[in-house]
């Protein structure tokens, strides 16, 4: 059996969707998304190679956390993290760098998005990772954000520099409740863990690049 974690009713790849999450070391921050709770779990067994998933846990609401969220942040949490992030981040940085400007800022009329996405373009999609995890993730613990840079590749990197000082020294317990969300450190490892890594895939796709994010 793999254990994975199931919310539902919240706002991620659509307005009122399903999440299931692995919290194995191996696939630490794996997310599969969809309508409901069937469609969640076979994206995720798709991307974990496994038949076996089982929902261990579930949750209903958006920004809440399991119960798993609140166990403190073990040091192979916390460096699996990091190592996602910085492989991530070189990639991003390669992408931005490589793609001509009129691809990075093409439109993209056909997305399908959430009521609240206002990333339409490869440049945007880069720029909302810098303030997902800078001016989101970290403040909804109560941890420091940071004003943006005005260049794009510059605040690229010290959003990375900021998000991994933060990382590595941040309490492994630190729970924090308010307007009706919940958020834990483990819950904002998993969740830097899994969002660039998963909006990459999109970011390839768009200006037509491989990649085995």
């Amino acid at each position: 059996m793999t254990p994975v974690y199931v919310e539902s009713g919240v706002a991620m790849a659509t307005d009122d969707g399903a999440a299931a999450w692995s919290f194995e070391p191996g696939w630490w921050g794996r997310c599969g998304q969809g309508a409901d709770e069937p469609a969640a779990l076979a994206y995720l067994a798709a991307q974990l190679g496994r038949d076996d998933c089982v929902a261990v846990e579930r949750i209903h609401g958006d920004e809440q956390a399991f119960r798993r969220d609140h166990r403190p942040a073990s040091l192979a949490e916390r460096a699996a993290t990091l190592a996602v992030l910085a492989t991530a981040r070189a990639d991003t940085i390669d992408l931005i760098t490589h793609t001509p400007p009129e691809v990075l800022d093409a439109a993209q009329p056909h997305r399908v998005l959430p009521s609240w996405a206002r990333w339409r373009t490869v440049r945007q999609m880069a720029w909302h990772l810098a303030d997902t995890e800078s001016r989101y993730y970290l403040p909804s613990l109560g941890l420091p954000a940071r004003d943006p840079e005005p260049d794009l590749l510059a605040e690229l990197r010290a959003s990375a520099r900021h998000v991994r000082e933060v990382v590595a020294t941040m309490p492994a317990d630190l729970v924090r409740r308010a307007d009706g969300e919940v958020w834990t450190t483990v819950k904002v490892l998993r969740r830097l863990a899994w969002h660039e890594r998963s909006e990459l895939r999109t970011m390839h796709h768009l200006t037509r690049r491989p990649t085995d994010a």
